[in-house]
């Protein structure tokens, strides 16, 4: 059992004279409950992934509690009984304070063929109403004699709260059982054994708890290791030794030790992004904190320039058990992808014709001309596109796409733009430089695109 446990227990039976008050807060258990942090907000590359701890801080109490508690009434157990019935409002206080939603029921045993003994009595089936279960807890009485001989009637009862409807619990609860005694059972008990009352209440999803109290004469809830066998096959918790007057406190301590499992489930992801744990699934005792890696992705192709969305919950025992473990993700991926500039060959305005190259076609393409600038971008719908003069750095523009420009080859000369016309179909600049002109485009995120030489075709034979 985890160190938070054990530290209790050893409070409880250290010369079984310390006294922990019921209504103390466990200690070590973080009153924040839920998915820490709950939301996730950052920018990742296509390609790349945010790798981050995820703390899920459990209740107190399993969630949606169903809990029965479950006494041998029999002779011997007067002074424990008094003790659960002087606390149990405040162990359903401490409860339904971890679990709103909690509900209760009551029943007892004593044991078969001994007069008036009732081998299983349901006292109070399960319901909000505590009022209700104190009235049911109250009706225990521990007469002399009741019980007969030493083993009791427990396996029935257990079989009982396992299978009877009449219980009433919810389909969606945990389902726990709060059982104290201080003697074995008969095995068989009712037809039941020891066997057929594990798997019922297995097949149930039970719980168990068990609290064993030594009292004169009797050998112990688990004298032939049935408390042991049913809580570890119900993955319950069994607490040995309990004085009389610590009974309630060990029923309060056995609830809030019980394992529950914590399971992350990735909800709705947009295209794109995914989420991943180090593990499945998790289990904790009660009130600790499963600690997970979680991975979040960005695939390659991921869209760029938006924001990617993914939820995931995070279920305790198979369940969502509120909006604090619900977990939203928000990546936005960067627009990583440069623009494409493009310098086309275009008409003069005048000629109505594109211009060739010049009557010495060997000496390359003539740079002079007249060209349209145009640029595309996966993102941005209208990149800026600048003129380079390579041999001396000048840079004109920005231009928008569909531009018309003349370009002006002149070594030596100053480089310098100038306004001409306006309209879709007319020549806007004429730029003047000294070398060859080069185009590139500058998406609104600052990627640049491949510089490209503007030309005038036909290209030298």
């Amino acid at each position: 059992m985890a160190s938070r446990m054990s530290s209790r227990i050893a409070m409880l039976f250290a010369g079984l004279l310390v006294v922990v008050p019921l209504a103390s807060p466990a200690a070590g258990h973080d009153p924040q409950i839920g998915v820490d942090p709950s939301t996730v907000s950052a920018t990742v590359a296509p390609g790349g992934n945010l790798v981050q701890g995820k703390i899920v801080h459990t209740a107190e109490v399993p969630p949606t509690p169903d809990v029965v508690f479950l006494a041998d009434t029999t002779g011997s157990m007067g002074p424990a009984i008094a003790n659960v019935q002087s606390a149990i409002a405040n162990i359903m206080t401490e409860i339904a304070t971890s679990q709103p939603n909690a509900r209760f029921a009551v029943a007892e045993y004593e044991d078969f063929g001994c007069g008036s003994n009732d081998p299983f009595l349901l006292n109070q089936a399960i319901t909000a109403d505590q009022t209700a279960v104190q009235t049911a807890v109250n009706s225990w009485q521990a007469l002399p004699g009741e019980g007969c001989d030493e083993p009791e009637s427990q396996l029935f009862a257990l079989n009982q709260l396992a299978t009877d409807p009449a219980i009433g619990f919810r389909a969606n609860s945990t389902r726990i059982i709060a059982w104290f005694g201080d003697a074995p059972g008969h095995d068989p008990s009712g037809g039941i054994t020891l066997p057929d009352s594990i798997d019922a209440l297995q097949a149930a999803g039970s719980r168990v708890v068990a609290v064993n109290t030594p009292t004169p004469g009797n050998s112990g809830l688990d004298a032939t290791g049935q408390a042991t066998a049913i809580t570890t096959a119900t993955t319950g918790v069994f607490l040995d030794n309990v004085a009389a007057n610590q009974v309630s406190q060990a029923i309060l301590d056995g609830i809030q030790a019980i394992s529950v499992t914590v399971t992350p489930q990735v909800g709705s992801c947009d295209a794109g992004l995914s989420v991943a744990f180090n593990a499945t699934s998790l289990t904790v005792e009660s009130g600790e904190d499963a600690s997970f890696t979680e991975t979040i992705s960005v695939a390659l192709n991921a869209p760029q320039g938006q924001t990617l969305n993914c939820t995931v919950d995070w279920l305790v025992e198979g369940a969502l058990s509120g909006p604090e473990f619900v977990q939203q993700i928000a990546i936005s991926v960067p627009d990583v992808t440069a623009p494409t500039a493009q310098c086309a060959p275009t008409t003069n305005p005048a000629g109505k014709s594109i211009p060739q190259a010049g009557t010495n076609p060997q000496s390359g393409q003539n740079p002079d001309g007249f060209y349209e600038l145009s640029a595309t971008d996966n993102v941005d719908p209208d990149p800026d596109i600048f003129v380079l003069d390579p041999a001396t750095g000048t840079v004109f523009g920005p231009f928008d796409s569909g531009t018309a420009i003349k370009y002006t080859q002149a070594p030596g000369a100053t480089p310098n733009a100038k306004k001409m016309g306006s309209g879709l179909s007319a020549v806007a600049w004429h730029i003047i430089g000294q070398g060859d002109a080069v185009v590139y485009a500058v998406d609104d995120v600052g990627n640049q695109s491949t510089p490209v030489s503007c030309q005038v075709p036909p290209p030298p034979k």
